[in-house]
């Protein structure tokens, strides 16, 4: 009997020693994988125009203080931007940035440093090869919304009048040392404001179809809205406010026409 509760005793003791052994290799390894975890996540170091950025929007500047999605949002929007600054050889600066969603992509709004975000953003995607953007748009804008001035100013036969244009779309890769050369080019969006006192209210119609007929022989596809003002209400017109002035007690009379240029 007491050999047998010897080899009982000693049968428990080595049993709880394998399972203490046990344990401490599980907590050793856990350990162990817990420091190579720590030691391979790599470090974030912000950019100052990171740090702006996230201070603008109301998030800390501190990396560590960042969840995951915000750190790969920040990264993100900093390579999009050095991407289109390198593209085009000109500054650009944040104005907005959506994450990939169920019923968004991701893509970034910025515009140049030294234009307006209100006026001069826009979108910038990512895409297999990299980033497509729309920044032709803006640079166009001015360019072609002078051409079509003066294309407004001999349809109606006045200066008296204030155009905002907006280019939609252009197979154009840089801005153009001739206006000609956008014809067939750009399609856009034009706001026209005239001056009530300054044309033959009962001419509209001619004045209409003859800026029509110029900008289909120019090729320009586009929609124009024709909004023949009160006397004076121009003068408060500008580029931030003209859409404020399309309320029936602004105008006389209002046009739209519509150009579609046929594909060749």
């Amino acid at each position: 009997m007491k050999t047998v509760r010897k080899r009982m005793i000693i049968g428990m003791v080595l049993i709880i020693g394998i399972m203490v052994c046990s344990c401490g290799m599980k907590k050793n390894n856990s350990d162990e994988s817990k420091d190579i975890t720590l030691k391979s996540k790599p470090e974030i170091v912000l950019n100052e125009r990171q740090k702006e950025i996230l201070e603008e929007v109301g998030l800390p500047t501190d990396a560590e203080k960042l969840d995951s999605s915000q750190q790969e949002a920040i990264i993100e929007i900093d390579e999009m931007l050095t991407a289109i600054e390198k593209k085009y050889n000109t500054s650009f600066s944040y104005a907005g940035y959506v994450a990939t969603g169920p019923l968004e992509s991701e893509h970034l709004m910025a515009y140049p440093s030294d234009g307006n975000p209100r006026r001069d953003s826009f979108e910038v995607r990512r895409t297999d090869n990299g980033y497509e953007d729309d920044y032709m748009n803006v640079a166009l804008r001015k360019g072609f919304n002078e051409y079509i001035t003066k294309m407004v100013v001999e349809a109606f036969q006045t200066e008296q009048l204030k155009v905002y244009s907006k280019v939609t779309y252009t197979t154009l890769t840089e801005v153009p040392s001739d206006e000609k050369m956008y014809n067939g080019a750009v399609s856009g969006v034009n706001c026209i404001y005239i001056d009530a006192g300054s044309v033959d209210i009962e001419k509209m119609e001619n004045y209409t179809e003859d800026l029509k007929e110029k900008l289909y022989k120019s090729e320009i596809d586009c929609r124009c809205d024709i909004v023949c003002l009160k006397e004076n209400e121009i003068e408060s017109l500008n580029e931030f406010n003209y859409s404020e002035y399309t309320k029936l007690e602004c105008y006389i009379k209002r046009e739209q026409i519509i150009v579609n240029v046929p594909e060749k």
